[in-house]
């Protein structure tokens, strides 16, 4: 059997052009990844101040201008050639990186898919000098004049690659993966000034005055770093530090979870995981700390040569990693009281202790066996409607009287249900009718991710229809001048806040982001855990819960209401 391939398809050596573009494609696949190269290469120069400028969502220009220790003429004509670097010389270097750039491809991948002009001065008392590049066109260096450091040029990106363009998304979208670099840099050097401007429009700056805590409020705004909690724990070989948010400023997302490991920004599951455990019992399953943690290490017990974008490593022993991070997070939690944890209480402690003693059911699905079908569900749930309000507990718990016995209600849970029933009704129904508003006298100043508001009207989210009234007022600040009724005037901004980012982030599909929004509003909205709750409130909660379809447990998962029959009373106290 004849097994030759076709006609003139023989191996050869590909034309350096084709290699170059084909090689540029793995480390440049959109615009931000060619601005985190860029940032990059200026803090291993050493560069105290960083401004970045993109058009077109980084398309049409991107422009990185540093102050950093610049390059010599005969540094800029082998700078853009493949493999060419000054951070390691021997493969033994590998072992003990602490640059973020290594590998020499940066440069010469945004030359191959751009038209770059580089202009340079090396801190050395020189002039400075300026090179660009076309395609296999060179000119220069020639001399000019600029300050020392480098500033580096792309114009149209991928212009010799169509396919690679019509895959970018939109300019918008770009635009806020490329501050999302920036900001990711800002937070693993806060000692380092970073400003981006968008379209001519400075969007995000931070202070490099090296405060973590200001550096993290620039990124995720005031409302976000106004609690943050330091994290500062070692073991023999590894140590973790850096900020996480108390419970009360969890986010809908895992955005707000951002992980480095010697100063790199990595994207790690393992890291992802070990946090969430150290939250586990105080936030709801659907919700996600505020963390910014940079682990440091040897250079030899990391391997960050995995993937060409450099942010997958591999730990030598990631059971060490995850136990650093998981008990760093945990005991800098320790230094906020139980009691302003929102809603720990209805999670951990008494109703766990005493289940243990008595086989007492939770009210909702897993109650109810199959067998009962939906007919058994529906009459226990009508029931609500006649049980009898007895009181509060500890401002946290209903106490009704039941038919057979007794309820503990879960305050917040139960009309957090209620209101999300509610919610997700109206969203499903496509907004067809705005939300009931309440106007507000004093508008409120919310501070938002560069860039929020817009993308969350890109991204087909009505805030209108849902009762907020929200417009921009300055780069990274958001009035708000009404929103629902049901909506506590303390809790608007954080409501405002976790909606902007659901609509960036939250949710594979439609039915799933409807959901986060709902269960969002509804939790912002709903009796707090420790309010006061009077007797015909209570009583109004309970009807309303009588009315709402599904198991009675709160959008989260939680049980909203626990039961014990006569049955259960008389044996707890030997009556029988």
């Amino acid at each position: 059997m004849n097994r030759a391939g076709p006609p003139g398809r023989r191996i050869r050596v590909l034309d350096p052009v084709v290699a170059e573009a084909i090689a540029a494609g793995e480390v440049i696949d959109r615009p931000a990844a060619a601005v985190k190269e860029l940032v990059e290469n200026a803090l291993d120069a050493g560069a105290r101040r960083v401004e970045v400028e993109i058009e077109g969502g980084g398309v049409d220009l991107i422009r990185v201008v540093d102050d950093g220790s610049g390059m010599a003429p005969a540094e800029l004509e082998v700078a853009f050639h493949r493999h060419a670097t000054s951070k390691l010389t021997a493969i033994e270097d590998l072992e003990r990186l602490r640059t973020l750039g290594f590998r020499g491809e940066a440069l010469a991948s945004i030359a191959a898919v751009s038209r770059v002009t580089v202009v340079s001065r090396a801190g050395d008392g020189g002039r400075a000098h300026s090179l660009t590049i076309e395609g296999e066109q060179r000119r220069g260096p020639s001399v000019t004049s600029a300050a020392v450091g480098t500033a580096i040029t792309a114009r149209d990106l991928f212009h010799s690659l169509p396919a690679r363009r019509a895959f970018l998304r939109s300019p918008r979208a770009e635009a806020a993966a490329c501050s999302r670099v920036v900001a990711d840099a800002a937070l693993s050097r806060p000692d380092v000034k970073f400003q981006l401007r968008s379209q001519g429009r400075r969007v995000f700056s931070s202070s490099g005055s090296g405060s973590l805590a200001e550096a993290v409020t620039a990124v995720f705004g005031r409302e976000s770093g106004s609690v943050l909690l330091e994290v500062a724990h070692a073991d023999q070989e590894m140590t973790v530090v850096g900020l996480i948010g108390a419970p009360e400023v969890a986010r809908p997302t895992r955005q707000g979870m951002v992980a480095m490991v010697n100063g790199r920004r990595i994207h790690h599951r393992g890291i992802e995981a070990a946090i969430s455990a150290a939250y586990r019992g105080i936030l709801p399953a659907d919700r996600f700390p505020l963390a910014v943690l940079d682990i440091g290490c040897d250079p030899g017990l990391v391997d960050v040569n995995v993937h060409p974008a450099k942010r997958e490593v591999r730990f030598r022993d990631e059971r060490v990693v995850f136990e650093l991070v998981q008990r760093g997070c945990w005991t800098a939690l320790q230094q906020v009281s139980p009691r302003s944890f929102p809603i720990s209480s209805a999670t951990t402690g008494a109703p766990d202790q005493i289940a243990e003693q008595l086989p007492i059911p939770q009210f909702g699905e897993a109650e109810v066996p199959a067998s009962r079908g939906e007919a058994a569900r529906a009459a226990s749930l009508a029931e609500l409607a006649s049980w009898i309000f007895l009181g509060q507990a500890h401002q946290r718990y209903l106490v009704a009287q039941t038919p057979s016995g007794l309820a503990v209600i879960d305050q917040h849970a139960a009309h957090e249900k209620v209101l999300y029933q509610r919610w997700l009704a109206e969203l499903r129904n496509g907004s067809r009718q705005a939300h009931a508003s309440q106007g507000l006298l004093d508008p409120i100043l919310i501070a938002t991710e560069v860039g929020a508001l817009d993308r969350a009207t890109d991204a087909g989210l009505d805030l209108l229809s849902m009762g907020f009234q929200l417009e921009q007022f300055g780069e990274t600040t958001v009035r708000c001048s009404a929103a629902p009724v049901e909506l506590p005037v303390a809790a608007i901004p954080q409501a405002v806040l976790d909606l902007l980012e659901i609509a960036e982030h939250g949710g594979a599909g439609e039915a799933d982001r409807w959901h986060r929004v709902a269960a969002s509003l509804a939790c912002h909205s709903a009796i707090r855990f420790g309010d006061r709750v009077g007797e015909v409130e209570a009583s109004r909660l309970l009807k309303d819960l009588a009315a709402t379809e599904g198991a009675i447990t709160c959008p989260h998962g939680r049980p909203a209401v626990l039961l014990l029959s006569e049955s259960q009373l008389l044996t707890a106290f030997q009556r029988r």
